[in-house]
């Protein structure tokens, strides 16, 4: 199969510098957050791939993988509006990273915490009563929200600011 810039890429065909950027994404998923070598290599490509939209097929084929070992992930990521599916009739489904999706995905993920502090909190309040080992493992994690959740919006304000003065 090709695709607009020539042959289909498959792992084995990457260059060196692909595959060694690729793996190293995957090892960081898998030591990180126990994610399979396959899906840390599918986050990497979707990232890097070229053509930026892939089909299914396209993209098992340059991570090595089967579609049963990365169908999943590619749903969940659509779904969290990480990728987006393209489709057009009489085509295979096609995926591609969406435009500003990681510091998208990760501010969103950060605008949540405030909420997961809140939840927290009402926890020590539901355990008021409790024995102190439970509110100990309640109050450790909104503790810790409770800390970050004080720098979010700081964080998330030189950020923008980043991204105002780097696109202007």
């Amino acid at each position: 199969m090709e695709n607009s810039t020539g042959p289909e890429k498959r792992y084995d065909t990457l260059t060196a510098a692909e595959r060694s950027f690729v793996d190293e994404v995957a090892h960081h998923y898998h030591t990180a957050h126990g994610v399979t070598w396959e899906k840390g290599r599918v986050m990497a490509w979707m990232i890097i791939s070229d053509p930026p939209e892939q089909t299914l097929e396209q993209i098992c084929a340059a991570v090595d993988a089967t579609p049963e070992a990365i169908e999943q992930l590619i749903e969940q990521l659509t779904l969290a509006g990480l990728y987006q599916r393209v489709e057009e009739p009489g085509r295979e489904p096609r995926y591609r990273l969406v435009d500003d999706g990681y510091p998208k995905a990760v501010s969103d993920t950060f605008a949540s915490w405030p909420e997961y502090h809140r939840i927290f909190q009402f926890g020590l309040e539901a355990l008021a009563d409790a024995g102190a080992e439970r509110r100990k493992r309640v109050a450790e994690i909104e503790e810790l929200f409770g800390h970050i959740v004080g720098d979010l919006a700081d964080m998330s304000r030189r950020w923008e600011e980043h991204r105002r003065t780097v696109s202007a």
